[in-house]
């Protein structure tokens, strides 16, 4: 009988120590998830995160005209679209309106993907050009590359620091309010 007690005390112990274990663990992986949550909600965008620092680039215009990264000063609305993207086209116009607001200077529209002559491709351009200056890049190309684009539509606000370009925001909170027509 002594041994049968001894026996369902250690039991006890060991179930005991195990539910305290369990909660540890359970508490552990909620706190780690939310920390992720929080540093993961900047780079979600698709692109570097606010505070990253944009690479280097040179580039074309589709007017022909040399774009480098100097180039961009701060407060440069700068969006990413593809032609590939159904979100790309439902945003477009709107986009488009809302750039409409920035100095022309102030505004890069860089379409990833298509081919020169592509309809969904000569769409884009054929909006975006009279709002801003257009890059055509028919795959990852320098810009995408400088600016870590990994989803679309991705749009940010860059700040230059020195002789470095930083994103200052992202989101399409970056963009202004459209101007209104005329009546």
């Amino acid at each position: 009988m002594p041994y049968l007690i001894a026996a369902v005390v250690l039991v006890g112990a060991l179930s005991l120590f195990d539910l305290l274990l369990t909660v540890g663990l359970v508490r552990r992986l909620r706190t780690q998830r939310v920390s992720h949550a929080s540093a993961d909600e900047s780079s979600f965008e698709g692109m570097l995160p606010v505070g990253g620092v944009v690479g280097s680039f040179e580039t074309r215009t589709v007017d022909g005209r040399p774009l480098l990264s100097r180039d961009l000063g701060s407060g440069t609305v700068v969006v990413f679209l593809s032609p590939g993207c159904p979100p790309c086209h439902e945003e477009l116009p709107r986009v488009a309106a809302a750039l409409t607001a920035v100095p022309p200077d102030g505004a890069v529209a860089v379409v990833v993907g298509g081919a020169g002559g592509d309809p969904d491709t000569e769409q884009m351009v054929k909006e975006l050009a009279p709002v801003a200056r257009v890059v055509h890049e028919s795959g990852t190309g320098p810009m995408s590359e400088a600016f870590g684009v990994r989803a679309f539509p991705v749009m940010c606000r860059a700040r230059a620091i020195g002789d470095e370009l930083v994103v200052e925001a992202v989101g399409e909170h970056v963009l202004p309010a459209p101007v209104p027509a005329a009546p």
